[in-house]
């Protein structure tokens, strides 16, 4: 693994805390707060706590999740929920599910696999099938975070993408969510 992208808990919390200060710095934050936009990215609460995740969920939790969805979750994504149960704006309107929140991507949204069934999107639906949606999208563009089971390498991590359906584009693959993350803090933070 990359040495700049997160992998113990105690990496994620680091790293977490690094990206809460810089997005909190970010042109691209203030630029949202000169048109009115930033009350969708950052709360008060966050910004005084200099803190956009949340309280960390438990190994409890974390198994819940994992009998529930029926698989082992990946290292680095587990590690992540151990620093913190989701995370708000991961980018510019992404937000990180919780593991009550997380699931396979066709049970969360099944209109949306059936009309691309529907659609002859054949290829990108047997990719979602396989996938747990661990993102919402509360700019409503359409962005999916998505963990591919099944992809696992090595090390236990699976192929993360990073997808926008609607930009008629394949989603980018990254070599786990980790570095997706990392990929992605590197654009929200310039």
């Amino acid at each position: 693994m990359d040495p700049s992208q997160p992998s113990t808990v105690a990496e994620w919390r680091e790293f977490l805390q690094d990206y809460s200060t810089e997005f909190l710095a970010s042109s691209y934050l203030r630029e949202a707060e000169a048109d009115g936009r930033a009350k969708w990215l950052v709360n008060e609460t966050q910004r005084e706590a200099r803190w956009l995740g949340y309280e960390p969920a438990g190994e409890e939790a974390d198994r819940a999740a994992e009998a529930r969805l029926g698989v082992r979750l990946p290292p680095s994504y587990r590690n992540f929920l151990l620093a913190s149960n989701g995370w708000s704006t991961i980018s510019c309107a992404v937000d990180l599910l919780n593991t009550e929140q997380v699931g396979w991507f066709a049970d969360l949204e099944p209109e949306l696999v059936e009309a691309w069934r529907s659609a002859e999107m054949g290829e990108w639906v047997e990719l979602v099938e396989r996938c747990l949606l661990v993102s919402i999208d509360d700019g409503g563009a359409g962005n999916y975070w998505l963990l591919e089971a099944g992809s696992a390498a090595e090390n236990g991590e699976w192929t993360a993408y990073d997808w926008w359906p609607g930009d008629g584009d394949a989603p980018e693959p990254h070599d786990g969510f980790a570095a997706l993350v990392a990929t992605t803090r590197k654009g929200a933070t310039e």
